[in-house]
């Protein structure tokens, strides 16, 4: 008997000890832990282009072990990843070596010979960003350093870099005068010393006038350094909004790389910004390479969802984040308790409210192609800090295996004013379409549905595209469609097909495209007003610069390449007639890598400035951000309307304004949908609208997403803070002051 009982004893603790150990093994990992595990596994590979540090470590371990024949192979791979680790003499070190030996004819044997090939515009290349480090990150000048055309402020004071990169593309282009990379950089390179244009071989001359602007915009100035907002680090995403419910705005900033730091900075409302990312939580959540703010559990507090995984293809399946706000200036990851756990390539996700229930919902385009298919998302919020994923009910699926999108840009609107929040999709494949998902509204059995009519309203070309939105260009009271192409002629960079639109010639990169609404198709205007030009961009949004009551666009250029340092680009909407060039005039032409856009009045004088998120894809390619102080402010009349909804969603997202106003003895309206803008960085939900030289507001007409509420309010006045709220009779004025923003003091 005493032998079963210790028997009977045994097999239940070896069972108590299987069923301790089955829940340890299935204890639900907490996000940051996800976040981790899937950088190890994903990231910090040696497979992974982008994991430079890892990969210098891996190709030298490989020399070591070569065959004396092949040591130069693993030389030339760790110089390349030494570059874009941003260990530029180290990698010049090494490439001098292969560049000698290769003079002298000694790596017949030892390398192919496109690898041979590589070591010159390596090396050229190398020098060149030894010259951007020396001078534009460790001598940093916001208003001059890396602007195109750079001014004597923006000389490089230490000149061996481009002086040496000068040899090299006059070498180069000696022996290939087509080489418009060379040429490209050759032209740089003598701007940063101030010798353009008066030395450049006139062969090889890129004439000023190719930078010259179409409006005599007046200069922005980046202020960042002076307010500690210029974060010195990779491609990431940009949020300008009020995170505390002060009145002031706020700025989120990420860097994209696993391990790069999610930065939140508080507007004090005495001219600084105060870094509250360690004591808001935010420090485990780490980066993403875009980010958009909302109300998704309509607290009265913005949300904020962060995207990840994209360009990495295989090697993408990255969890999003969003980041509860709980309203004392911290923020919780609630991604799994919410339902959103996912592994899906992405950077792009419009929030609205798509079945009028008055609660705000999500969709998600993530990146397919025919060897990794990964379908969108679409979530309905259920009003309880959850969501439904309803994708395929809804008829939103979108990738499949026999037709793949790999989806760069995703925008919502009301394109046909019925009342329903619709879905415009931009893909990066030349062979894709571009969708357009029309909102049919609630079928019989309570489910939402979604029809792609694309082809069937004027938008059935296919093109190669990126970041997109929805805006009223024109004023007509309809939803109008950008989107900004992105093809290049050449297989590394497009640069070539950019110096060629420079020099008037063919070329074979996409264009931009501006669909403008006839309330029930769309025409493609983009030759009518000037917007058939190159818009290679990433990073993008749209604001007012010059407080007229129209949009206008700004781009921000760049893709992986070192090569590919092209100016940002700034186009003015000139009445709705057509964007004219202001890049030059404006201060503009960046050409470090720009990314997450965000248009917003953050200093409260009534016009909007611009924060741009700046770096690169590869670790060594980090830069510092720019906030762009508008000087537009004593120029033109504005309205700032904050606008909080009851059965609408409470941030208001996807409602209509209409602003009815007197110019010049004239009434004229202007619209305005609320709405964080475009698809790569996000602007303020705050609506800030310029009203140019009226000199009176009739009224101003505000249309409820999702509740439909009609309200009319009249005798509001110029220049002046409102709030909104649904169903309240009196728009509410806000005591706000223009904030005399401060150098920060360290």
């Amino acid at each position: 008997m005493s032998n079963l009982y210790t028997n009977m004893r045994y097999v239940i603790g070896i069972f108590l000890l299987f069923f301790l150990v089955l829940i340890s093994c299935n204890k639900r990992r907490t996000m940051p832990e996800i976040i981790q595990k899937t950088a190890e596994e994903q990231f910090y590979i040696p497979e992974n282009i982008y994991a430079s540090s890892l990969r210098i470590a891996y190709f030298d371990s490989l020399s070591k072990i070569a065959p004396e024949n092949q040591k130069e192979k693993y030389h030339l791979k760790k110089a390349d990843a030494l570059l874009y680790a941003g260990k530029t003499k180290d990698a010049i070190e090494i490439l001098e070596k292969l560049w000698k030996e290769s003079n002298k004819g000694t790596l017949r044997y030892k390398l192919e010979a496109f690898e041979e090939e590589k070591i010159g515009p390596l090396l050229a290349l190398a020098y060149m960003r030894l010259g951007e480090q020396q001078n534009c990150i460790h001598h940093h000048n916001a208003s001059a350093s890396c602007i195109i055309p750079i001014d004597p402020e923006g000389y490089h004071q230490a000149p061996e870099g481009s002086r040496k990169a000068i040899s090299f593309f006059e070498e180069f282009l000696r022996q290939d005068s087509h080489d418009y990379n060379s040429l490209w950089l050759l032209n740089v390179a003598y701007m940063t010393l101030g010798e353009y244009p008066e030395s450049v071989p006139e062969k090889w001359l890129i004439p000023e006038s190719a930078f010259e602007s179409e409006y005599p915009l007046k200069k922005f100035e980046d202020i960042a350094p002076k307010l500690g907002l210029n974060v010195n680090d990779l491609s990431g995403g940009s949020i300008v909004d009020d995170f505390n419910n002060d009145n002031l705005l706020d700025v989120f900033v990420s860097s994209w790389f696993p391990s790069g730091k999610l930065n939140y900075f508080i507007n004090d409302g005495k001219g600084g910004f105060i870094e509250k990312t360690a004591s808001s939580g935010l420090e485990e959540v780490k980066g993403g390479l875009n980010m958009v703010q909302t109300d998704y559990n309509n607290d009265g507090f913005l949300d904020v969802f962060i995207l990840r995984g994209a360009w990495m293809g295989p090697l993408g399946k990255y969890p999003n984040s969003l980041l509860r706000n709980n309203g004392d200036n911290t923020f919780t990851d609630v991604t799994i308790e919410a339902g959103l756990l996912s592994y899906h390539p992405t950077q792009t996700a419009t929030w609205a409210d798509f079945d009028n229930d008055g609660w705000i919902d999500l969709f998600i385009g993530n990146e397919s192609d025919k060897e990794n298919i990964h379908p969108s998302e679409f979530y309905r919020n259920n009003g309880d800090g959850t969501f439904s994923n309803l994708t395929a009910s809804a008829g939103l699926t979108v990738s499949t295996g026999e037709e793949p999108y790999y989806i760069k840009g995703v925008t919502s609107g009301d394109y046909n004013n019925d009342g329903w929040m619709d879905i415009y999709i931009s893909t990066l494949h030349p062979t894709s379409r571009n969708l357009l998902f029309l909102n049919k509204g609630i079928d019989e059995k309570g489910t939402i549905k979604f029809e792609e009519n694309g082809t069937r309203m004027g938008l059935g070309e296919k093109i190669s595209s990126f970041p997109t939105w929805s805006f009223d260009y024109n004023n007509d009271g309809l939803m109008d469609i950008f989107v900004a192409g992105y093809k290049r002629s050449d297989f590394y960079t497009i640069v070539p097909d950019i110096v060629k639109e420079y020099l008037g010639e063919s070329n074979r990169a996409e264009t931009m495209r501006l669909y403008q609404n006839n309330g029930d198709s769309f025409t493609n205007v983009s030759a009518e007003v000037g917007l058939d030009k190159i818009g290679y961009a990433m990073g993008a949004n749209y604001g007012d610069l010059d407080n007229d009551g129209y949009p206008d666009i700004y781009l921000s250029t760049g893709e992986v390449s070192f090569e590919s340092i092209i100016p940002n680009k700034v186009f003015r909407n000139n009445a709705g007639k057509e964007f004219q060039d202001v890049t030059t005039a404006g201060g503009f032409g960046h050409i470090q890598k720009g990314h997450a856009v965000s248009f917003s009045d953050i200093d409260n004088d009534g016009d909007q400035d611009i924060n741009v998120v700046m770096g690169g894809a590869y670790e060594g390619d980090n830069f510092f951000n720019s906030l762009y102080r508008n000087p537009y402010q004593d120029e033109n009349n504005w309205i700032s309307l904050k606008l909080e909804g009851t059965k609408a969603n409470r941030a208001g997202i996807g409602s209509k304004i209409e602003v009815i106003v007197t110019e010049e003895n004239n009434k004229r309206s202007i619209f305005h949908t609320i709405t964080s803008g475009g698809s790569f960085g996000a602007s303020t939900l705050r609506a800030e609208i310029g009203l140019g030289k009226a000199t009176k507001i009739n009224e101003v007409k505000v249309l409820w997403a999702g509740s439909n509420t009609s309200q009319n309010f009249k005798n509001l006045e110029l220049n002046t803070f409102y709030k909104i709220t649904e169903n309240k009779a009196r728009a509410e004025k806000l005591d706000l002051s223009p904030i005399q923003l401060q150098e920060t003091i360290e």
